[in-house]
């Protein structure tokens, strides 16, 4: 069944960018440059992304994977080709997987019941995608625009950023949104992620940096605040039960989710 139209929004956010919203859920990045068009994330691949994608571009377009949850990589399947950090390889084919889409559903039951998604509808693929590597400090020239990959680990082992060189914009996926979770399966301890987050504002020097969930940017100072916290954590080391900004209301963010024996 063809969802394209119903389960994603499309954003334009101008200079050749546009948000891609599966679900109310997830956001993709469409970028274009003169040349070529890349993706920056898949979604959760239950719509047809790729549908989606040529709706508003005919340029050869190369699909960048930020990190390796199932609703970030689950789209994959819609793509002959994918690009991911060595260190989320792995993990990123098992999470292209239908199953990892069911247990997304299954988790997001709300979600399913909205958009009218059945369960069934997880076994849709276009393709067996083929997932290439993407390295640390690598440029993809779109043709009067570069993006350059950043590894910032934390919420995965390869957690990656990409900036935009015409715009500034940084694509952060899920690493340094209001609620850092580090405490699924291959999170990496929160002094890992100090560091990534901390490589995170260095990168976007300023400029707007969006993450994987939400309707508006990532404000740079919650990205400082939660660093705050997570040093709090650091400073007492593993087995902290330390209080991170989980409040109710308007205030709970930014807020970390963690394992005590990964702390430092």
């Amino acid at each position: 069944m063809n969802r394209e139209r119903r389960d994603v929004a499309v954003e334009d956010l101008g200079d050749g960018i546009r948000r891609l919203c599966e679900f109310g859920f997830v956001n993709c990045f469409l970028v274009e440059g003169s040349e070529k068009a890349c993706l920056i994330d898949a979604g959760v691949g239950i719509a047809e992304m790729d549908a989606v994608v040529r709706s508003l571009t005919d340029k050869p377009l190369i699909v960048l994977i930020t990190h390796a949850h199932a609703d970030h990589v689950g789209g994959a399947v819609w793509f002959p080709e994918v690009r991911i950090h060595p260190a989320d390889l792995k993990r990123g084919r098992i999470y292209a997987h239908p199953a990892a889409r069911l247990y997304f559903l299954a988790c997001h039951r709300y979600k399913r019941v909205s958009h009218g998604v059945r369960f069934s509808d997880a076994f849709q693929r276009k393709y067996k995608p083929a997932f290439r590597l993407l390295e640390d400090g690598e440029t993809i020239d779109l043709g009067g625009r570069e993006i350059t990959c950043v590894l910032t680990p934390g919420h995965s082992p390869g957690s990656v950023i990409f900036r935009d060189s015409l715009t500034g914009t940084v694509f952060a996926g899920d690493n340094v949104n209001p609620m850092v979770t580090l405490h699924y399966p291959g999170g990496t301890t929160v002094r890992t992620w100090i560091d990534g987050a901390e490589r995170t504002l260095e990168t976007a020097a300023g400029a707007t940096i969006w993450g994987g969930h939400g309707d508006s940017p990532v404000a740079h100072e919650t990205i400082r605040e939660a660093i705050g916290l997570a040093r709090s954590l650091t400073a007492a080391g593993n087995g902290t039960s330390g209080k991170t900004g989980v409040k109710k209301g308007p205030e709970k963010y930014p807020r970390i989710l963690y394992k005590k024996n990964r702390i430092v």
